[in-house]
């Protein structure tokens, strides 16, 4: 009989990402083992991305009575920056008037207060990602797949994080700190499980995927460069954006090819990019309509991805070009190219000082070819993690 497995993430908002780790898992577990698993995906509420090239997501309520119910048998916590993040953090970005609640400097702060969303959306501990087994009813096994925000968790977190049953961090900081603070040698260091999709996403069949528009794939067959930035981490310095894009475009004959990767609440990509495009005019293309397949298109066959997002990066490596991280204050992104950017591309750059390191990558002959070993040496050890994964789901079942 199959394991019932539950891909337990942030699925249910638009942001390229969360949307990739259950895709990811689904195929690289039935890669290492066939016809053992059926999944099933979860988030905090139900949600359906199916149109936009992600699935259909069922409720934690719902992961509860599944549970319970003895239809799950595993929890895998799919990935991202999860550990520490709690309730209202996680449905402001979810619910566009809950968001304007969090956020507003005058609503007082027992409004704001984690019990509240955790009692409507049928919580018990504080952090969702972080599983507690006894919330449930029934005994279950709790992987983390290539997790972050594991660094400087409190004791009684440490605690619940102890009980599960294969642990996997996607950065050194958190990995290291984990492994100083509980009583285990079985945790693991394991990049990010969306450098495996180029074999989930074959670059070519971008070229013939129907669910792709035309427009889109004329794009492809152009000389551009990838740009992607959030509302809230672009530091204010829009003009200075603007102004380096023309020049890189002029220089090297390239449009700007401006795409949001992430619009839920929180991201909101597509506000400033709206902004740098009416600056950057002829020089620029706007994206409006997105998909996880169109964003994922257009960075596989760009010159070079520039931008904020840790998936956008990732997904440079997975497909061997070059890309230049922004804003050093994303420290997840500076912990996670420490750990595995290319050589010469590990730095992350000031928002308004990219220039000179996007003329290197556009002009070094030699840099894809670094990326390619890098990416490779990467995918060997995801696939180690899943089948010890694997093994971890089935270990009951062996004789």
């Amino acid at each position: 009989m199959k394991k019932k497995i539950a891909l337990f993430g942030p699925h249910d908002r638009f942001n390229y990402g969360d949307l990739l780790f259950a895709i990811m898992l689904e195929h690289g577990l039935s890669k290492v083992s066939p016809d053992k698993f059926d999944f099933k995906k979860y988030s905090l509420v139900e949600a359906d991305f199916s149109a936009k090239g992600g699935f259909k997501t069922l409720s934690y309520r719902r992961l509860k009575k599944d549970i319970n119910n003895n239809n799950i048998n595993t929890v895998i916590v799919a990935g991202g920056e999860c550990l520490s993040a709690n309730w209202n953090g996680l449905y402001s970005f979810i619910s566009p008037l809950y968001f304007k609640i969090f956020r507003h400097p005058k609503v007082p702060t027992f409004f704001k207060k984690n019990i509240w969303v955790k009692k409507l959306l049928g919580g018990t501990s504080d952090n969702p990602y972080l599983i507690n087994k006894p919330d449930f009813d029934k005994d279950i096994k709790v992987i983390y797949n290539s997790v972050g925000g594991g660094n400087g968790l409190a004791k009684n977190k440490l605690d619940i994080l102890e009980t599960g049953n294969y642990l996997s961090f996607r950065e050194k900081r958190s990995s290291q700190y984990i492994m100083d603070n509980i009583q285990r040698d079985d945790i693991f260091l394991v990049p990010d499980c969306a450098i495996i999709m180029d074999e989930v996403y074959p670059k070519e069949n971008f070229l013939t995927n129907s669910r792709i528009p035309s427009n889109i794939k004329e794009i492809f067959k152009e000389k551009y460069i990838f740009f992607q930035i959030s509302r809230y981490k672009n530091d204010n310095k829009l003009e200075e954006i603007a102004q380096q894009l023309k020049t890189l475009s002029e220089m090297h004959n390239a449009k700007i090819i401006l795409c949001p990767i992430g619009t839920a609440k929180g991201h909101e990509d597509h506000v400033p990019l709206e902004v740098i495009h009416q600056k950057l005019k002829d020089h620029s293309i706007l994206i409006e309509n997105i998909s996880i397949e169109i964003i994922m298109g257009l960075i596989a066959y760009s010159q070079l991805y520039i931008g904020n997002s840790l998936h956008g990066i990732i997904t440079a490596m997975s497909y061997r070009l070059p890309y230049i991280a922004l804003n050093k204050k994303q420290l997840k992104i500076v912990h996670y190219l420490d750990c595995w950017g290319a050589e010469n591309l590990q730095e992350v750059q000031n928002i308004d000082a990219f220039l000179e390191k996007a003329h290197f990558c556009m002009q070094e002959e030699n840099l894809s070819q670094k990326i390619a070993e890098k990416t490779s040496q990467q995918k060997n050890l995801y696939y180690d993690s899943l089948k010890r994964i694997s093994n971890t789901i089935l270990e009951n079942d062996r004789t």
